[in-house]
């Protein structure tokens, strides 16, 4: 064999050895080619569009209000506020999200104060928990202010493991008045309470709740001027007036603007909700001779008025359960929205009064 045959036959079985190898390569970088996933320039984009930004304004859970993101659904704290003569005026009701008020013993009216977007350094005078409070409360799983309470509230705040925090801890002090029984003189420090119960006790530090409805308030509004809300005798008349300049309603109590102690601003509220319930006494606790607190229906349904933007909407107010939301409905059977702002929730017994005008 000659040296070019011989190298042609080399080539020839080189060939045969590389050429179904490099056939398999190309098949299979064809396919890779076809198969391959897409890909963006950045792969962080979509997760990043998906972040919040902590300048963003969300609603509250709590009253609609446009807040930051890391104050939307902040855990609220509930605190007990009294409303005998000796108690006024008080303390950071005007800071309050929502505040509940009801009747208690002898026809006076007790404040359950509700804050998230704000947790004052002073609020009060703090007075005792009643049971039926504990169902409004348990809505918002709230951390609970008051100091001491009736036998039923005591009792239940154990039952259902409700995160107490009663006067037995570095938030209180005491403010003594000339004149005032020191019943009168407690107040607390919200901003210490929400420490407390996330550091110490390892509350969670938000919370999740169905909320109501919201909407923005009307820019022109009705000219329902004045509603008088009698609870029991003239001492606990509320009256609230609307300012059709500000679509807001400001408070009266007993003829008298109620303002807040310290900033001397008036309670004002962008939605007045009046709840009537089922009302009565329950016999003395036995061996005391003192009066008991009173039986207020909490669970289920009852007449439901709704004031805003100078407007009145009348329909019904329906808990199915004590962790239930209390919803507000219309004759039509819809959720009726809630103008976003701070709320008063009046709880009216059946023999109480609402006049317009």
């Amino acid at each position: 064999m000659n040296k070019l045959s011989y190298v042609l036959s080399s080539h020839r079985k080189i060939l045969l050895i590389l050429g179904p190898i490099i056939l398999v390569v190309i098949i299979a970088g064809f396919f890779w080619f076809i198969t391959k996933p897409e890909t963006t320039s950045d792969p962080t984009e979509v997760v990043e569009e998906k972040k919040t930004s902590p300048t963003e304004l969300v609603p509250s859970l709590i009253n609609g209000v446009m807040v930051l993101s890391e104050i939307a659904n902040r855990h609220p704290v509930a605190v007990m506020i009294e409303n005998s003569p000796d108690a006024r005026p008080q303390v950071a009701l005007t800071s309050a999200d929502i505040v509940f008020e009801a009747v208690t013993e002898g026809g006076i009216t007790r404040f359950m104060a509700i804050y998230s977007q704000k947790y004052p350094t002073k609020a009060g005078p703090v007075r005792s928990a009643r049971s039926y409070f504990i169902d409004w409360l348990s809505e918002y799983d709230a951390f609970y202010v008051h100091a001491g309470g009736s036998p039923k509230a005591l009792s239940r705040i154990i039952q259902y493991d409700i995160k107490d925090s009663a006067n037995d801890n570095t938030a209180y002090h005491r403010e003594p008045r000339s004149g005032v029984a020191s019943e009168h003189t407690l107040f607390v420090d919200v901003s210490k309470i929400f420490t407390l119960g996330t550091s110490t006790h390892k509350w969670p530090s938000t919370y999740a709740t169905p909320s109501w409805k919201f909407k923005d308030a009307m820019t022109t509004s009705g000219t329902l001027a004045k509603i008088t809300i009698n609870f029991s005798s003239p001492q606990f008349q509320v009256e609230w007036n609307h300012n059709r300049s500000t679509n807001t309603y400001s408070r009266e109590l007993n003829g008298t603007a109620h303002k807040d102690r310290v900033s001397g601003e008036q309670i004002t509220a962008k939605i007045v909700v009046v709840m009537t319930v089922a009302h009565s006494a329950n016999a003395p606790y036995a061996g005391t001779g003192k009066e008991s607190e009173w039986k207020m229906t909490t669970i289920g349904s009852g007449e439901l008025s709704i004031f805003q933007d100078g407007s009145r909407t009348d329909g019904t107010w329906k808990k199915s359960s004590r962790l239930e939301r209390t919803r507000f409905y219309d004759s039509q059977g819809a959720e009726i929205p809630l103008n976003r702002g701070q709320i008063w929730v009046e709880i009216l017994p059946q023999d109480g009064t609402i006049t317009l005008g």
